[in-house]
Formats: structure tokens, sequence, C-alpha cells
């Protein structure tokens, strides 16, 4: 669901990070396997790449979502490719480590990134996190609010403005891939999951619901570990969910999430050293610039037509991961 443009000031990667890696290292026999925390999006994929970070048995990917794999790389060979990657997103990488993770949600709606994670990774697994579509879709509504994608503030006027949208009408200026727009598409778990499976076979995915993190998180973690297989840490509950949060200034908030072309053209052309610094102070501005947000309570209607909507979605959903989904109805 991402374009080839970078998101933001923060995708600008690789030119803060010093060569920590010769290419031999980067070859597969000595790197460790390779896992992907796949989606979908605001169902708890954060709260879980942060437990798996704080792990010392674990590289994760820095910042969470590289996106490295929506990209064809056709110039490079597979080592050249794989040198590139740790270099940019793993520059701590070392032998203790167990595992080498990376959080791009955006791959889950991206089949092309699935093959790519396999041809990067023979041994690549791939964990899914879930969580009721209703409740993903307000929550994803509000965060492409935040990231200036999406310009109409009702979710139920964006909601209806899906068909539209899908015949390029009515696209925000700043949104970066349309596709995202399409609310009830997103929100497809089961065809988005049945391609993966496909793809890479049902024993290489990890499927995981919101609700296990906060019922069971201590024995959700351990399931997670072995999955991946790396050692237990103690860790016994996962780290706090991602707040929902919009801005003060909406002008700071296009600078720092969805800058114009030729902001970025500057930050590329930078030195080496003022990166890390460029990107302190992104960090900094970010947090001055954010304020915390509920969801906006849904009307009756709204909610009963989504219910409505995503009512065959969950009984597709328990079918194809053998659960009882009947408390999301």
């Amino acid at each position: 669901m991402q374009s080839g443009r970078p998101k933001s000031l923060a995708d600008i990667r690789g030119f803060g990070y010093a060569a920590s890696a010769s290419k031999a290292r980067d070859s597969l026999c000595n790197l460790p396997p390779s896992f992907f925390v796949i989606g979908a999006p605001r169902c708890g994929s954060t709260a879980v790449s942060d437990t798996l970070k704080a792990n010392p048995n674990v590289s994760f990917s820095v910042p969470k979502e590289s996106h490295y794999l929506l990209q064809a790389r056709d110039s490079l060979n597979v080592d050249e490719w794989r040198h590139t990657y740790v270099e940019r997103y793993h520059p701590d990488l070392n032998g203790a480590h167990q595992a080498m993770g990376d959080g791009s949600v955006s791959y889950l709606f991206a089949p092309e990134s699935i093959e790519r994670a396999l041809a990067f990774d023979s041994r690549s697994k791939f964990i899914a996190v879930l969580r009721h579509p209703v409740e993903m879709i307000q929550s994803f509504h509000l965060r492409l609010l935040y990231l200036l994608d999406e310009n109409e503030d009702d979710l139920a006027t964006a909601w209806a403005m899906q068909d539209r949208r899908a015949r390029g009408q009515n696209i925000p200026p700043l949104c970066r891939d349309p596709r995202m727009l399409q609310y009830g598409e997103v929100g497809q778990f089961s065809m988005h999951l049945q391609r993966v499976f496909d793809i890479v076979g049902r024993d290489r995915c990890l499927v995981l619901l919101f609700e296990d993190l906060l019922d069971a998180p201590r024995e959700t973690y351990l399931n997670l570990l072995d999955f991946i297989g790396v050692d237990d840490d103690g860790q016994t509950e996962f780290s706090r969910k991602r707040e929902s949060v919009t801005f003060k200034s909406r002008w700071l908030q296009r600078l720092l999430m969805n800058p114009p072309d030729w902001v970025l053209g500057r930050v590329q052309s930078m030195s080496i050293k003022n990166v890390p610094r460029l990107k302190r102070l992104r960090k900094k501005l970010k947090r001055l610039n954010n304020q915390p947000t509920v969801h906006p309570p849904l009307s009756l209607e709204t909610e009963r037509m989504l219910q409505r909507y995503f009512a065959p979605e969950i009984e597709r959903l328990a079918l194809l991961l053998g659960r009882d989904l009947s408390h999301w109805r």
C-alpha cells in the first residue's frame, strides 16, 4: 500500500550509518534467519515489533518499517541487496542475534514484497496481527488524517467516497497511495492473508489477534519466540500500544510527514554526518507538534453499516484461521 516515494524525512535512510559489516558477512549463510511483521495496520504490529526489538537476541530494523522490499532492485545481485539492507536498517547486527526482524505492514498488501522476502532469505517467516476490522478502520482513518494522506475528517463520508476515489476522483492532494483510501479492501484480512499463505505456505505464518496481546501476553510472547527461534528474555507484557494523535500545526506536519520533493532532495544531498542530527530534530518537532486525540464516536447508523459490511469477512477469517470469532460479530 505504499508508493515508491519516501513516506517522510524519516525515510531518507542509509546516509547516517557507517558500514558496519562487509559484503561477505551479509551472504545468507552469515546472517540470522529473517522474520517480517507484516501487519495489519493499527492492529498491534508496533507493540509486537517494539517488544521483539527489546529482546537482546533480536536485531530489529531501525526504523521499524523499512518498506525495503516494496521496490525491485534488479540492478543488484542478491548479496549486494542484502548488504544494502543490513547496512541501512540493521547497523548493530552481530553474531549474538538469533533472528533479524522488520515491521513493514505495507507488505501484507503487496504480494511482490512477500516473494522478494523469500528471495532475500529463503528461511523467512511472517507475523500478522489482526483486530476487529471496524475498530481497525476507525484507527486507520485517524492515522491517515495524521499522515495527511486523508483530508476527509468524517469516516462515514470517506467510506462513501471509495468508489469515486477508485476512479481517481476526490483524491487528497497529499495522498501518496490512493489504494490506502479503499477502507473496505484494507479490512479484507482473509483475502490478504490467503494470498500470503499461497506464496509462502501456512506453516511460515503466525497470525495473532490484538486481544491475544492483551489477554495472554506472556503465552503469546513465548509463542512468538518459538515461532522465530529466539530465546526467551523474560518479558511478560507487550509494549504499550501507540496512542492516537493529531497535530497542532498543519504546515509543520506537512514538512515532517509529507514534505515537498525539493525538501527530500535537499535532505538526500546532505552530508552523512548531518543526517543523525536531522533525525533527532525531526523527532523533537514531532513531539512538540503532536497532541493526543480520540476516535470520534461512530453514529449508530455508520456502526451498523460497517458491521454488516464486515460480517461476511469475519466469517471468512474465522474459517481461514480456524478460530472462533463470534465475539467480533
